[in-house]
């Protein structure tokens, strides 16, 4: 089904920004990881003692976590995320309510705001609209390297100059993980979503290109474009995020990350480039840290999609 039309500019740019923010899995991830969940939470429980405090970083709605068994063995939990409702959506899953026991506290990771998403996706709607198939004729050049620059060059100039500036705006922001007195976290998964909203923007502003019928050229180089932009700063992201867990957390952290392998439908391994960077940049930051315990176990994230990632998962004290 095509997504409403908008006609007005700076309402078709909210749109695709409200309907990126809005997305959700097709997936029955509470039924389709159960596998994996039950591993995960008895991995975590064999590592954290009775009655400890808990954080569990990047929480969503714990369809990677069984929250009611955590929460019979932990002394408290909190739920660290973006949004709330996520949160709401757990403790209903798990028929439990919030308490002074099991709590949320809200936390942003990257702390881009949503006008600077909102500038990114109006540049990088102008920049798609200049490469549709329909619009100027194609620049033919022998340089791959140059077809972006011969076909949208002041476009995709403005939209580089668009994420530097905000990375550079976003150097001092400082993470809040609420009362930064916890005994053990749990993060996995996490990592490699820190730096990936540009990439994810890209997806639907395309759909909504092509949900008019236009077809856009050199897509390919353009994805290419935006991740070596946006990569070179996957580090600084991935090493402010573990500096403020390791400032949260007294004791010990589950630190899971997804290997550089994708699983695909027919069963092959092919190398994934960017959609994990920032999980390479977490596993080369926790090599610093002897593992007191390890799990490698498959994490089928998109049951629809056939995609499966090896996780590796470790227990490390702090």
């Amino acid at each position: 089904m095509k997504s409403e039309i908008i006609t007005t500019e700076a309402n078709r740019v909210q749109h695709i920004y409200d309907q990126f923010k809005a997305r959700s899995s097709k997936d029955d991830e509470f039924k389709d990881w159960a596998g994996y969940r039950e591993r995960l939470t008895e991995f975590v429980i064999s590592c954290i003692p009775s009655g400890a405090s808990l954080l569990i970083l990047g929480a969503g709605k714990c369809n990677d976590l069984d929250l009611k068994k955590l929460a019979q063995h932990c002394g408290t939990i909190t739920l660290s995320d973006y949004q709330p409702e996520t949160a709401e959506e757990a403790f209903h899953q798990y028929g439990l309510s919030p308490s002074e026991n099991l709590k949320f506290a809200a936390s942003d990771y990257v702390g881009i705001t949503d006008e600077d998403y909102l500038a990114y996706t109006d540049l990088l709607l102008k920049t798609m609209e200049k490469l549709r198939s329909d619009q100027e004729p194609q620049i033919n050049v022998q340089n791959q390297g140059d077809v972006l620059e011969k076909n949208a060059g002041p476009e995709l100039s403005a939209l580089r100059e668009c994420l530097e500036q905000i990375y550079k705006s976003n150097e001092n922001y400082e993470i809040d993980l609420g009362d930064k007195d916890y005994d053990y976290a749990v993060v996995t998964g996490v990592h490699s979503q820190l730096n990936n909203s540009f990439r994810g923007l890209f997806q639907y502003i395309r759909k909504d290109i092509e949900d008019r019928g236009g077809e856009i050229r050199f897509l390919d180089n353009l994805n290419t474009a935006i991740f070596q932009t946006t990569r070179k700063h996957t580090k600084d992201l991935v090493t402010r995020f573990n500096d403020a867990i390791f400032d949260a957390v007294r004791e010990g952290l589950i630190y899971g990350y997804e290997k550089n392998i994708i699983y695909t439908p027919a069963g092959a391994k092919e190398p994934v480039i960017g959609t994990v960077d920032g999980a390479r940049q977490a596993g080369e930051a926790i090599a610093d840290f002897p593992a007191e315990k390890s799990l490698d176990c498959i994490w089928p994230l998109s049951r629809r999609r056939g995609i499966k990632f090896t996780m590796s998962i470790h227990f490390v004290l702090l």
